[in-house]
Order: structure tokens, then C-alpha cells, then sequence
């Protein structure tokens, strides 16, 4: 198999550590310990040696992306991709623009997750826009470069969304659909981690050995999503 198409599994956090008081109950499953992020971490390192293609990434922009998860990264050689909500630039407990700046310079990737972190679903044009198209000029004045990848929120799309994401040029598209993705894809699959997750999950979902009925069940679910609904 080419680079060009090689098949990735994509792990998706959101934080590390406590939950900080501005975390909505419904997301604080989501979040890990330090210790259990260094242990899953350290295997993916370690499946990466043996030529799996993991890739990892963060949602919502919180402080523990740099603060925790940053270092620990630096130290296994992994580079991730951290997506942010641009109006929690300004907000205690996440990133701030110097903080983005700093991934930026330890090498890692920076993507846009949104404004304020809404069901894009259920906004009108103008509201998508506001998440997609300004949030994105925010941002791209915060890192000085351009942003190129997007992050849909709670992973929660339907064709309109797709649409539109495409529209607005996003070179990748990273949904919370779960299951490997393609590189050469612009839709691409993420599974998001939570703190009940066993090693063992993770290896199961790297090398995609759900059950059989599971697979068909994802695989009907996303393209019903992406092309129908």
C-alpha cells in the first residue's frame, strides 16, 4: 500500500487530568488521567514501531493539551494535531493564543474546532460560517499561518455540514465515527478515548478487530451521514 492511501487509526482526547469546573458534565468521561494518557501513549509509540499508523489528536483547546499531554508527547517522538475553539482563546482553563503559538513551535499541528463549540447541525448559513469561515480567520491570525484542517464538534454532522466543510476548501475533515480512516481521504474517521478504555480497547480499535456486525453497523451509519441524511 502506497503512503498516499495508507489506512490510519485515529485516537481522539480531549483532556488530561481533573476535569476543570468549566467541563459540561456529559463531557467529563472523556477526560483522562496523566497517568493513563502517559500508558496509552507509550503504546502507541510502541505499535507505531511495529508499523501501525496511529495518529493522535485533541479537541476543545483545554490548557491541559500543552501543560500535560505536550510533554509527554515531545518525549515518545509523537506529533498530534490539537483543534481549537476560538472563543475559549480568552477563557481560564484553556489555550490562549501564546499558548497555541508554543504547540506550534514544539512541532505539533494546530486545527479549528469551531467558535463556541455548537451543534453545527443546527445552525443556519450565516451561523455555519461564523464557526467555519470567521472562526478560521481568527485563528490563522493567531498562529500566522494558514489552517487547513476542521474538527466537527461532539461529531456531529450530516451531509449539509459535510457540504459545506467542503465548500469552505478544509483539506481534512475529522469526525468521532470511530474505526480506521485513509489518508488520502478528506473525511477522516477518530475514535475519542475515554477514561474507561482499557489498553486493550485501544489495541482492538488500532488494529480494527471489532465484530463483523459492528463494522457494517459504522460503516452504514457514516455513509448515511455524509451522503443520505
Amino acid at each position: 500500500m502506497t503512503k498516499a492511501t495508507r489506512v490510519q487509526s485515529i485516537l481522539n482526547f480531549h483532556g488530561i487530568g481533573v476535569p476543570h469546573v468549566g467541563v459540561p458534565e456529559e463531557e467529563k468521561p472523556y477526560w483522562v488521567s496523566e497517568d493513563r494518557f502517559a500508558e496509552i501513549a507509550r503504546e502507541v509509540a510502541l505499535l507505531r514501531n511495529e508499523g501501525f499508523d496511529v495518529g493522535i489528536t485533541f479537541d476543545d483547546g483545554n490548557l491541559s493539551d500543552l501543560a500535560v499531554a505536550a510533554p509527554i508527547l515531545l518525549d515518545l517522538s509523537i506529533k498530534a494535531e490539537f483543534f481549537v475553539l476560538t472563543a475559549r482563546l480568552v477563557q481560564d482553563f484553556y489555550l490562549r493564543p501564546a499558548d497555541v503559538r508554543a504547540l506550534l513551535d514544539l512541532g505539533m499541528d494546530i486545527g479549528l474546532h469551531g467558535q463556541d463549540h455548537v451543534d453545527w447541525r443546527w445552525l443556519d448559513d450565516a451561523g455555519l460560517k461564523v464557526e467555519t469561515r470567521s472562526a478560521r480567520h481568527q485563528l490563522e491570525d493567531v498562529t500566522g499561518r494558514s489552517v487547513s484542517s476542521v474538527a466537527i464538534p461532539f461529531g456531529a454532522y450530516n451531509r449539509r455540514v459535510i457540504a459545506h466543510l467542503r465548500g469552505e476548501k478544509f483539506k481534512a475533515i475529522y469526525t468521532s465515527d470511530g474505526g480506521p480512516t485513509s489518508s488520502s481521504m478528506r473525511v477522516r474517521a477518530r475514535t475519542s478515548v475515554r477514561s474507561d478504555m482499557t489498553l486493550n480497547a485501544i489495541n482492538t480499535i488500532i488494529s480494527d478487530r471489532p465484530p463483523i456486525i459492528e463494522r457494517f453497523r459504522r460503516a452504514i451509519s457514516t455513509t448515511l451521514r455524509r451522503y443520505v441524511v
